[in-house]
C-alpha cells in the first residue's frame, strides 16, 4: 500500500498536496478540542521545558543532526535541510510514532509534513515492559507542515504547525521554526536552527498554563575529511548542551557513535548513543541505540522510502529541459572540477581545435579557435556548448556505448550516451511509451534517442546537472550517471558498480590525454556519427 502511494505521488504531483490537506484536517483539531489520554497530572507539571528531540536517525547522531539533516525528518532538526530532497522521501518511526513525508516541486521548492505521536499507547505494537522498542515522553503530540528552498550554496527552510503537550486537558497551540544551512565546501557544512521562536505556550480550558516552549537556538557543522568519514557537532544554547559524533559511511551501510553533554543544571549529564543505517533500492532502516539514564526504553527504529524521479534542478536546467536539445541551443556554464579542467588542457594537431584551460580568473573557457582544415567543428561545439573537455565527453560516450548510436542496454537505455526513456523524456527528447524498453523503434523521428546529436545535448545536460547537484564532485557525479542519483548521496560515498563505472570513464579519459592519436581518431568517429 505504501508503495502505491508513493508511485501516484510521484506521478502525480497535486496528490501530495491532498495527501497533506487530508493529513492536517484530521490531526488539527479546534482550539477548544480537549485531549484526556495522558496519565501525567497537573501537579507534575513543569512550566519551561524545550521541545523534545525527536527523530531516531537524529538521535542517533547525539542530535548533532542541525547540519546534516538532508531527508524527509529534517523539519524535527532543521528545516533547511529538506532542500537537500531530489525525490520524494517518507519515514516512518516506530519506537515514537513520526510520520515525515516530503516532495520537491520545481521550481517551487521542497514541502514537507510531520506528524508525531500516532502511535495510540505510545509503544509500537505492545505497549508492555518487555517490548524492547518506544519511546521517552508519553502523549506528546506536533504536526508540522515545512518548506524548503535552495539558493546556491544555501538552504533555506521553514515551518509551521500545532504541538500539544503530554497533559491532561492540553490544548493545541501554533510554533513556527526556521533554519539555514550552508554548503562551504565539498568538505564542510554549517547550519543554524532557531526552534519554537513564538515562545508558545500551552493551556488547559480554563486558561491555566501547563506548559512553554523556550526559545531554542542551535548551530552545527559537518565536516567530512574523508568520503568515508564525517564528523558532526552541535551547540545548543537553551538549553546549554552539545552533540558530538563520528559518522563511517561505506555503500549502503553507515554507523556512527556519538556523545551529548548538557550543563542546563549546572552539573554536566553525559550520554552516548550507537546509530546504524542500511539504505539500498530506495529503501532506509534506522537503529539507534539511546543511552541516557532517564530512558526507560532505549532502542528506537524507524524505517524510509524514497520514491519519484529526480526533481531538484536549478533554473538554467529547467531552461534547458523545457524544449528539444539541439545543437543551437545556448551554451551552458557548468561550474567544473580540477578532474573535469585538466581535460582541456590537451594540445591537438593542426586538424583540432584548442580549448584553453580554466583558471580561478577565467571560470569559462575561451572561445574555440578552429583551423581552416578543421573538420570537428560540431563535436567541439557541442562540447564548448556543455563547458565539458574533449576528453571526458569521449570517454563517456566510449564507455557508454562504444560510439553505437543504437546501442539499447539491459536495462533499456538507448543511444551514444545511454539515457533510459523516462529520463530522456524529462529533458526535452520524444520517446515512446513501450510495453517492451528493450525492443524500441530505431527512427530517430519516433525514438530521439536515437538521434546522435540530441541524444548527446540531453545526456550532457543530465551530467551537468549531477554534477552540480554533487558539488562539483565529478566521481560522484559520474556514478550517479551509471546507477542512478537516488544510489548515491551528495557527499558519497559510491557504491561498487558505479565506482567501477567512474573508474572506467577516467582511465579513458587519461588515455585520450595521452595518447593523441587516438583522441583523434575517436574525434573524427563522433563526428562522422554526428553528421548522419
Amino acid at each position: 500500500m505504501k508503495i502505491q502511494l508513493a508511485t501516484l505521488i510521484s506521478r502525480e504531483p497535486r496528490w501530495f498536496f491532498t495527501v497533506i490537506l487530508l493529513l492536517l484536517f484530521m490531526c488539527f483539531p479546534s482550539g477548544n478540542h480537549i485531549f484526556s489520554d495522558s496519565v501525567n497530572s497537573q501537579h507534575e507539571i513543569e512550566t519551561h521545558q524545550p521541545r523534545p528531540a525527536i527523530g531516531t536517525r537524529g538521535l542517533g547522531l547525539s542530535r548533532a543532526f542541525i547540519s546534516g539533516a538532508d531527508d524527509a525528518t529534517s523539519p524535527l532538526w532543521n528545516p533547511a535541510g529538506l532542500a537537500s530532497l531530489d525525490r520524494g522521501n517518507l519515514i516512518y518511526d516506530f519506537s515514537q510514532g513520526a510520520f515525515s513525508l516530503a516532495y520537491p516541486i520545481n521550481p517551487i521548492g521542497t514541502f514537507g509534513i510531520n506528524l508525531l505521536d500516532l502511535n495510540l499507547s505510545d509503544r509500537f505494537l505492545v505497549n508492555h515492559d518487555s517490548n524492547p522498542i518506544g519511546t521517552f515522553e508519553y502523549g506528546y503530540n506536533q504536526a508540522l507542515l515545512s518548506y524548503a528552498r535552495k539558493f546556491g550554496p544555501v538552504q533555506l527552510g521553514a515551518s509551521t504547525g500545532y504541538s500539544r503537550a503530554p497533559y491532561q486537558n492540553s490544548l493545541w497551540a501554533p510554533n513556527y521554526d526556521i533554519g539555514a544551512l550552508m554548503t562551504l565546501s565539498p568538505h564542510a557544512i554549517v547550519g543554524m536552527q532557531i526552534r519554537d521562536i513564538s515562545g508558545v505556550s500551552i493551556q488547559d480550558k480554563n486558561g491555566i498554563v501547563l506548559k512553554t516552549f523556550d526559545p531554542q537556538f542551535a548551530v552545527g557543522t559537518t565536516l567530512i575529511p574523508h568520503q568515508f568519514v564525517r564528523w558532526h557537532a552541535s551547540f545548543n544554547t537553551v538549553p546549554p548542551s552539545l552533540g558530538t559524533s563520528v559518522e563511517i559511511v561505506t555503500g549502503p551501510l553507515s554507523a556512527n557513535v556519538g556523545s551529548h553533554f548538557s550543563f542546563d543544571t549546572g552539573t554536566p549529564t553525559h550520554s552516548w548513543s550507537l546509530g546504524l543505517a542500511f539504505k539500498q533500492w530506495g529503501k532506509q532502516t534506522y537503529y539507534t541505540f539511546l543511552n541516557e539514564n532517564n530512558l526507560e526504553y532505549k532502542h528506537l527504529l524507524s524505517i524510509g522510502l524514497t520514491f519519484g524521479e529526480p526533481q531538484q534542478t536549478s533554473d538554467r536546467l529547467r531552461n534547458e529541459k523545457v524544449k528539444p536539445i539541439s545543437s543551437n541551443t545556448t551554451p551552458i556554464e557548468t561550474p567544473q572540477t580540477p578532474d573535469n579542467l585538466k581535460g582541456a588542457e590537451s594540445d591537438l594537431s593542426s586538424t583540432t581545435p584548442h580549448v584553453t584551460p580554466q583558471t580561478p580568473d577565467k571560470p569559462y573557457p575561451e572561445k574555440v579557435k578552429p583551423t581552416p582544415n578543421s573538420s570537428l567543428k560540431k563535436s567541439i561545439q557541442i562540447a564548448k556548448k556543455h563547458n565539458i573537455s574533449i576528453e571526458l565527453m569521449l570517454a563517456i560516450i566510449y564507455v557508454e556505448s562504444k560510439f553505437n548510436p543504437v546501442a539499447v542496454s539491459k536495462t533499456g537505455a538507448g543511444g551514444l550516451m545511454q539515457i533510459v526513456p523516462g529520463t530522456a523524456r524529462e529533458y526535452g527528447l520524444k520517446v515512446p511509451r513501450y510495453s517492451n524498453k528493450l525492443k524500441p523503434n530505431f527512427d530517430r523521428k519516433v525514438d530521439e534517442r536515437f538521434d546522435a546529436e540530441k541524444n548527446l545535448n540531453a545526456g550532457l545536460v543530465y551530467f551537468n546537472y549531477l554534477l552540480e547537484k554533487y558539488l562539483n564532485n565529478l566521481t560522484l557525479a559520474l556514478g550517479a550517471y551509471n546507477v542512478g542519483p537516488g544510489k548515491v548521496r551528495i557527499r558519497g560515498p559510491l557504491i561498487s558498480r558505479g565506482k567501477k563505472y567512474a573508474e572506467s570513464v577516467l582511465n579513458r579519459r587519461d588515455l585520450y590525454k595521452s595518447d593523441r592519436k587516438l583522441l583523434e581518431k575517436d574525434l573524427k568517429r563522433l563526428e562522422v556519427i554526428l553528421k548522419n
